[in-house]
C-alpha cells in the first residue's frame, strides 16, 4: 500500500514498543554526513533502540570502489555507539543472499528503507527481512515502473513515492522530508553530522612538524565529469606557492593510486622545491578527517572529503558542478561551480579563490 498525508508511516508506538529496527540506503559517506544527524536523533529520542544499518546499494554488478566503501564507511560506523550490525556491499548475489538470511535471523521489528535507485530492490529485500513484521519506505519509481512492480510494492506495509531532491534547496532538507515522511522523531538541532575525531588519531599527528601550513586537496571522485585534472592540481600549487612560499601541500588520491601520484610529483620539475606530500587513509577512516582537521583549507571536488571538512568546520573550496548544486557543503569557505564538467573551473579561478580564504584563516 502507498500512504499519504503528514502522519509518519512508523508511529511513536511502534517505536517505542520495538526493540530492533533496520535501515536500509545505498548510502556512502557524504550521505551519512546528511542521514547520520537523523539516525542519532532517532537513537536519542527511542534509546532503547537497536539500529542496523543496511547499506548495500542493490546493485547486480560489484563496482570496483565498493571494497573501499565497505572499509571507510564501515569503519565509520562501527564507531557509532548507536549504530549495531551492519550489512556492506556484498562481493557476489551469494553473499548478498547470506545477509538476508542473516537480517531475517535477527527478527527487526521494524525495517525502513529511503531508495533514491533500484528501489524495487530495497522493497523487495525489505519485505524478505522484515517476514510479517513491519517494512516501509520510500522509493523512487516512475509510474510505468510502478506499474511493473506493483506488487513488490503492495507487499510493503506502507510507502511513499520519494519526491526529488530539486524540489529541495540542499541534500538535507530532502533527507528531513523523507526521514519525517516515514519514523517519528524529534528533529536534530543541525542540518548534518558533526564529526568527532579520536583522539588517538588526532595525536598521531601531532607528532608531525611537517603537517603544520598546508592545503588539503582531492581531486579525484568515483566519475571522470566530477574529477580536476592533475595538471590544473600542480598549476594551482605552483600559483599558490609563489604566492605563499612557506604554504605547504597534501594531495589526495585513493591508496592504489598514491605510488602513481608520488611518482608524477616527483618528475614535475615545475613543482620542485616545493613542500608536497601525497596521502592516501590506509589503516582506519578516521586517519582521513584527523588530517582534514589540521588543514588550513581543504579545495576538494565533489566527493565526500567537502563534506566531512563541512563536518570538521575546517573551510573548504568545492568545485562542483551546476547540477550538484543540492549537494554543496554547508560548513565554512566558498563554492565555484562550473559547467557539465569540474574541470571547466581553471586553475588560476580556484587559486584566487583559495587566497583569499587562506587571507581569512
Amino acid at each position: 500500500m502507498t500512504k499519504h498525508g503528514s502522519n509518519p508511516l512508523i508511529g511513536a508506538t511502534q517505536l517505542k514498543n520495538a526493540k530492533r529496527i533496520l535501515y536500509m540506503s545505498h548510502l556512502a559517506l557524504g550521505d551519512y554526513v546528511y542521514q547520520g544527524v537523523f539516525l542519532q536523533q532517532l537513537a536519542a529520542t527511542y534509546p532503547h533502540l537497536k539500529i542496523d544499518i543496511w547499506f548495500d546499494d542493490c546493485r547486480e554488478q560489484q563496482k570496483s570502489w565498493h571494497g573501499g566503501r565497505n572499509q571507510i564507511l564501515g569503519q565509520w560506523l562501527e564507531s557509532e555507539s548507536h549504530i549495531g550490525h551492519i550489512y556492506p556491499n556484498p562481493d557476489s548475489e551469494q553473499q548478498r543472499q547470506q545477509q538476508i538470511q542473516d537480517a531475517q535471523q535477527r527478527n527487526y521489528d521494524l525495517v525502513f528503507f529511503i531508495a533514491t535507485t533500484r528501489s524495487e530492490r530495497f522493497c523487495h529485500y525489505a519485505r524478505l527481512i522484515a517476514g510479517d513484521r513491519c517494512a516501509v519506505g520510500a522509493y523512487a519509481l516512475s509510474a510505468l515502473q510502478r506499474w511493473q512492480h506493483k506488487e513488490t510494492i503492495a507487499a510493503l506495509d506502507a510507502g511513499i513515492k520519494v519526491r526529488k531532491s530539486t524540489r529541495f534547496d540542499h541534500i538535507s532538507d530532502f533527507y528531513r522530508h523523507h526521514f519525517h515522511a516515514l519514523v517519528a522523531m524529534d528533529a536534530p538541532n543541525q542540518a548534518f553530522q558533526h564529526l568527532q575525531v579520536p583522539k588517538p588519531y588526532l595525536d598521531a599527528l601531532q607528532q608531525s612538524d611537517e603537517l603544520n601550513n598546508f592545503v588539503f586537496i582531492n581531486h579525484l571522485s568515483t566519475t571522470e565529469k566530477r574529477d580536476w585534472q592533475l595538471a590544473q592540481v600542480f598549476e594551482c600549487i605552483t600559483n599558490l606557492h609563489q604566492k605563499q612560499p612557506t604554504l605547504r601541500f597534501v594531495i589526495n588520491a585513493p591508496n592504489e593510486q598514491l605510488a602513481q601520484l608520488q611518482q608524477e610529483v616527483q618528475d614535475n620539475e615545475q613543482l620542485k622545491g616545493i613542500d608536497i606530500s601525497t596521502f592516501s587513509a590506509k589503516q582506519h577512516f578516521y586517519e582521513l578527517p584527523a588530517m582534514i582537521s589540521r588543514a588550513r583549507l581543504v579545495i576538494s571536488v565533489e566527493t565526500a572529503i567537502m563534506h566531512l571538512a563541512a563536518s570538521l568546520n575546517v573551510p573548504a573550496l568545492a568545485l562542483i558542478r551546476a547540477k550538484a548544486h543540492q549537494w554543496r557543503p554547508l560548513g565554512p569557505g566558498e563554492i565555484l561551480v562550473g559547467g557539465k564538467r569540474v574541470d571547466s573551473i581553471s586553475a588560476q579561478t580556484v587559486t584566487d579563490k583559495a587566497l583569499a580564504l587562506l587571507a581569512k584563516a
